[in-house]
């Protein structure tokens, strides 16, 4: 059984890579080239999940694809200026294995970020519309109400695309000024689940809960599954970045489902006929989870996330592939525990199934 990671980066347009070289004269004042990469009115953002995977190390990564449209902000600071932010387009789209490239153009302005002297700090978040820029911080939100859109039926399976708007990715690096540029790889600031669910009747879903509670006489750890995020970057460790949860936050999270149209669709699953979906939750180890079907006759189904027992604690900020299940046609509650025939699931590093 294969694993599954999922790693988002960006290319910004001629390479200065990691390992850049160095300058023989100035270039303080030269407009900075941009190139970015993937690495597996209302805000515009197109980014999506491609479906195709690639293996490396070990491990599968999902590439997240790039759309012309596409809008990055992009802050920058060095020894002798300011902060300095500027919005960039994506156009000139590339795919190589797991990696979505473009190049960057300065979006609403004629000129983008320029090089100064010294050390250069850069931090970048996805979408702009959706991220606000600090000294060395970006801030979002993982809403706690999303929305599934339906996108196509293959085979036996209805597939619903989540809101990429809310798929927040950022990137960091720290160099000196070089000719050719730099490289910015994009990294995911949120959790995804991904479920693929059938049922052993006929039932209409009107919705879908996460959550983490207290279960009757169960405990579990309730921590937040929604919510403001920051992500700090590090100028002394070469940018390197870190998530806190900020703000308000909620430990649960509600999906419901529209059709092309974007009006309020209720999908049907039968022993047939699956759905897949995607959740978004915040980029921090998450355990203690239980997930709801709400059904169109009033009642629901719940699962608890767990194995042997005890609760699954899912990695941050991985892709977490969580197939296999059967929706009960009655009331009931039901650990969803490991191993279970049939069942399965494959996240970053860890693989819980059947032998």
């Amino acid at each position: 059984m294969r694993t599954s990671r999922f790693i988002i980066s960006i290319a910004a347009a001629a390479a200065c890579l990691l390992g850049f070289s160095g300058c023989t004269k100035s270039i303080s004042g030269l407009e900075i080239r941009f190139r970015a990469k993937t690495n597996p009115s209302a805000p515009v953002t197109k980014t999506s999940f491609s479906g195709e995977n690639y293996d490396g190390g070990g491990k599968t990564y999902e590439r997240i694809d790039w759309s012309n449209g596409d809008i990055i902000v992009l802050a920058m600071k060095n020894n002798e200026t300011a902060m300095a932010t500027q919005n960039y387009s994506v156009n000139t789209i590339s795919t190589v294995g797991v990696n979505s490239r473009t190049d960057l153009m300065p979006s609403g302005a004629e000129n983008g970020l320029t090089w100064g002297e010294g050390t250069h700090d850069f931090w970048s978040g996805y979408p702009a519309s959706k991220v606000t820029v600090g000294d060395h911080t970006l801030s979002a939100t993982i809403p706690a109400a999303q929305v599934a859109k339906y996108s196509r039926k293959t085979g036996n399976v209805v597939s619903f695309t989540p809101d990429m708007s809310d798929a927040i990715m950022v990137a960091s690096l720290q160099c000196v000024p070089a000719n050719n540029g730099i490289n910015l790889d994009f990294y995911p600031a949120f959790t995804t689940f991904d479920f693929t669910v059938g049922a052993n009747d006929n039932i209409t879903i009107t919705s879908f809960e996460m959550e983490t509670s207290t279960y009757e006489t169960e405990t579990s750890t309730t921590m937040p599954l929604a919510g403001g995020v920051t992500a700090t970057f590090d100028p002394a460790a070469g940018m390197a970045c870190s998530y806190a949860a900020s703000g308000s936050t909620s430990n649960t999270v509600s999906l419901v489902f529209h059709n092309e149209n974007g009006d309020a669709y209720n999908p049907i699953i039968t022993p047939t006929t699956s759905m897949n979906f995607k959740v978004f939750a915040l980029p921090q180890d998450i355990t203690g989870i239980r997930i709801t079907f709400n059904l169109n006759d009033g009642t629901h189904r719940s699962l608890r996330l767990k194995q042997s027992g005890s609760w699954i604690t899912f990695p941050a900020a991985a892709k977490i592939n969580i197939s296999g299940l059967l929706v009960p046609g009655a009331i009931w509650y039901i650990n969803f525990d490991y191993p279970r025939q049939e069942q399965w699931i494959v996240h970053n590093d860890i693989e819980i199934g059947v032998e």
